[in-house]
């Protein structure tokens, strides 16, 4: 629209220009032709004549104007200077090859200003001899650019105010059009990225429709195969826990035979590995069964976390003591209540206490706690987490620095899934005193509706 602005502008100018010129041009010539008429008026009966009562007509004529300057000179036939201020020149040669019984015009600079002048013959009879003598008349161009600059406002006003109108206009159309975008843009910047529910196109432009239907056939295409692929990991873990369960009874059979103390070291180690190997498929099944779609099977009830966590934390207690570690659990006597799914908030505590258990050492303390604020956390004066390390804790197969730990790297992957599903979070921050780390969970408050 500025382009066109422009454009238009210049076209505009140039033609108020052109305008003008022909309007004042047509004013000067008929000066010009008053002037003629005034000589041809001054002859007297013996065919003289007589400037000298129509000087005071010609200057009526001449000094009328208040915008502009005018020049007069009236010339015999050798250029001598009969009437007038003598300051007009000549046409250019281009223009007296023209001249011919037409006025003509040109432009030349009087004083150090533009002046249109115009040139016109004027054929007259003294004393019965023809004189063929010249009138020149010009004026400077003040009047001329001011109806220029007339128009060209009259032109540039309105269409500012138009320009100015339209792109209001579209601004607020496109930001109406738009809305639903936006209102779309953040749906989806909220979700999570596991979320493959097709988008809701029903309010859109139709314009991009087409466009937001083809991102849901991408979205279908991405949930099957998501689906494949949850589908396989819990179909191959199913069917590794039964020959696992076998190969597990068969180990501990051998161990209680007569062996060598080598093959009975041996069979220690394969019974860990084939621990281990048991523990990380029960993960890979647990994590399938708390991908975000999970929330559709949860059987939700309103719960007393504190309550909850304290009968987790004591089923702890014998496998902590095995490993010299103080396990405890702190809480003020008061429920707090939330909506949840027993069986997945136990298996987070679960899986954040066979965390802290796998990588504190020997003499550690390990403090399970809920606070008022729905808050379930899970402390260690282990060698805790490096800053950097922390928000990559929680992805899969993620496994601490400490080597010696011997785990699947999925345990606090799925207590990220199960806190999500139930719309919570968790974090994990500095234990205290600048020791160990602090994992916390933060639960909703109790649903209404449970």
């Amino acid at each position: 629209m500025l382009t066109l602005f422009s454009v238009g502008t210049l076209f505009v100018y140039q033609r108020a220009l052109s305008y003008s010129e022909d309007a004042y041009d047509r004013a000067l010539i008929e000066s010009a032709n008053d002037i003629d008429q005034l000589v041809r008026t001054s002859l007297n009966n013996n065919g003289r004549i007589d400037l000298l009562h129509s000087m005071k007509e010609m200057q009526d004529i001449l000094l009328t104007d208040q915008y502009d300057k005018n020049f007069f000179s009236l010339l015999d036939e050798q250029g001598h200077l009969i009437a007038g201020d003598g300051k007009l020149p000549l046409p250019p040669l281009d223009a007296k090859a023209t001249i011919g019984e037409n006025p003509i015009f040109y432009d030349t600079v009087v004083e150090g200003r533009p002046v249109r002048t115009v040139f016109k013959n004027l054929h007259i009879e003294l004393t019965g001899e023809p004189h063929s003598w010249r009138i020149l008349l010009g004026e400077t161009d003040n009047k001329r650019e001011m109806l220029a600059g007339d128009i060209l406002t009259g032109f540039v006003v309105p269409q500012t105010i138009i320009i100015f109108l339209a792109s209001l206009l579209v601004v607020i159309g496109i930001r109406q059009g738009l809305a639903p975008l936006e209102s779309l843009r953040i749906a989806v910047a909220r979700r999570s990225h596991n979320d493959m529910q097709p988008l809701d196109v029903s309010e859109v432009p139709s314009e991009v429709k087409p466009l937001l239907q083809e991102i849901n056939r991408l979205l279908e295409r991405l949930q099957a195969m998501l689906e494949a692929q949850k589908r396989f990991t819990a179909d191959t873990a199913h069917r590794l826990r039964t020959p696992l369960a076998g190969l597990s009874a068969q180990i501990d059979f051998a161990r209680v035979q007569d062996n060598p103390p080598q093959t009975r070291h041996a069979l220690d180690q394969v019974k860990k590995v084939s621990a281990n190997l048991n523990h990380a498929i029960s993960q890979l099944l647990s994590l399938a069964r708390n991908d975000p779609s999970a929330w559709q099977s949860l059987h939700m009830k309103t719960l007393d976390l504190a309550m909850l966590a304290r009968q987790i934390t004591m089923e702890w207690i014998e496998p902590a003591k095995n490993q010299r570690i103080d396990l405890g659990f702190e809480g003020d006597n008061f429920p707090c209540v939330i909506t949840g799914d027993p069986m997945r908030i136990k298996e987070l505590l679960d899986n954040l206490l066979d965390n802290a258990l796998r990588y504190c050492p020997r003499g550690s303390q390990v403090t399970v706690s809920v606070t008022q604020d729905r808050t379930l956390s899970v402390e260690d004066n282990g060698p805790g987490i490096p800053a950097e390390a922390r928000e990559h804790v929680f992805e899969r197969f993620h496994r601490g620095i400490d080597g010696r730990a011997e785990g699947s790297g999925l345990g606090l992957a799925i207590v990220k899934e199960i806190a999500e599903i139930h719309g919570g979070s968790v974090s994990a921050t500095e234990g205290r005193d600048g020791r160990g780390v602090l994992f916390s969970v933060s639960f909703p408050a109790a649903s209404p509706a449970f």
